[in-house]
């Protein structure tokens, strides 16, 4: 998700970077601190209803996007009337600082980093009931997490949404996605010559994690509704305006492009049973980068409990239900939490 982001927000970035005056009061309230681990100065902002004693640390995507940015188009801010939230930016991500050396952008760091940040979390505001919420990438750094047994006893329970859980399965299921969506579209006679030499592309290519794939992949993704179902109601990139965002967070997002060591073969599901918190999967019907079908392969290899996992599909969603069905995605959240607070 994170490629074809980088140059549209490019000059809202430089401008949002002009100073504090153009800062949005949100910004301003609640609790800011550092987690500082490896080289790393990440900011952490904890913001909304601490007295409720129930916390959502939320995991953003990437490796390389950011909470603080996230913040005014999705719906994780209205669950802040409610719980708290904790918005961190992970290393070399977002607004975090630091001196982070190629060798510390790691799976195996991130999680480090976390299991940090939840301990400070518990310290400073007195062991509260805990929940862990993660997108795409967040998905991954959040179950690895949580397959250290260790690990589960300081959380209530576990929101996956659009996690990823099988980079060497995922690459392949979303070519075939497009494929799909490319032949329905010559059928349906729209831009059909496009689409016919896009998949005579994809025959005589295998699916990778390799840059070049990826960004013609993911430009198809984009031009099918595959990354944000219906883009053009949902994120309105003038909002970044009224963020700490600076001209570092597109620096910082080419500088993890080229440097995080990712596992893109990596496996969870056959580790996922370890799993046993209460879970939440939340997917988006149209997701072209993790389609549907994994959702149940998620709900299928966790050790929860039947009784204490659930899944929902929404239908009008691409990889972001919790950017483009605001209203239901909370409606969920806080069924869930009300469970297992």
């Amino acid at each position: 998700m994170k490629k074809y982001m980088t140059g549209v927000l490019v000059l809202v970035f430089i401008l949002g970077s002009c100073g504090d005056q153009f800062l949005s009061s949100d910004y301003q309230d609640g609790d800011w601190f550092y987690l500082e681990s490896k080289g790393a100065i990440m900011p952490v902002w904890v913001n909304g209803n601490k007295s409720s004693n129930i916390f959502i640390l939320y995991l953003h995507g990437g490796p390389g996007q950011s909470a603080m940015g996230e913040k005014p188009m999705s719906g994780i801010p209205k669950l802040e009337q409610d719980y708290a939230v904790v918005y961190w930016d992970q290393r070399g991500s977002g607004i975090s600082q630091g001196n982070v050396r190629p060798e510390t952008l790691t799976i195996e760091q991130c999680v480090e980093d976390l299991w940090k940040l939840v301990h400070l979390i518990r310290y400073k505001y007195d062991n509260p009931s805990l929940f862990l919420m993660g997108n795409s990438w967040g998905g991954t750094l959040g179950m690895v997490y949580l397959l250290d047994p260790a690990n589960q006893q300081y959380v209530s329970g576990w929101i996956d949404i659009d996690g990823e859980h099988n980079w060497e399965n995922s690459i392949k299921l979303s070519a075939q996605w497009v494929q799909d969506r490319a032949m329905e579209k010559i059928m349906e006679g729209e831009n059909a010559g496009r689409w016919q030499e896009e998949l005579a592309w994809y025959a005589n290519t295998t699916p990778s994690w390799d840059s070049g794939f990826v960004e013609r992949h993911y430009e198809n993704l984009y031009d099918l509704n595959g990354i944000t179902y219906n883009f053009s109601l949902t994120i309105n990139y003038l909002d970044y305006l009224n963020t700490p965002m600076t001209f570092s967070y597109p620096m910082n997002n080419n500088y993890i492009d080229k440097n995080f060591s990712l596992p893109t073969t990596l496996n969870l599901r056959p580790e996922m049973h370890k799993i046993t918190v209460p879970t939440l999967i939340l997917w988006g019907r149209h997701d072209g980068i993790l389609p549907v079908e994994m959702a149940q392969t998620a709900f299928d290899s966790l050790g929860t409990n039947d009784n204490a996992k659930y899944k929902y599909i929404f239908e009008n969603s691409a990889h972001t239900p919790h950017i483009e069905e605001q209203d239901a995605f909370v409606e969920k959240v806080r069924i869930f939490i009300k469970e297992y607070k």
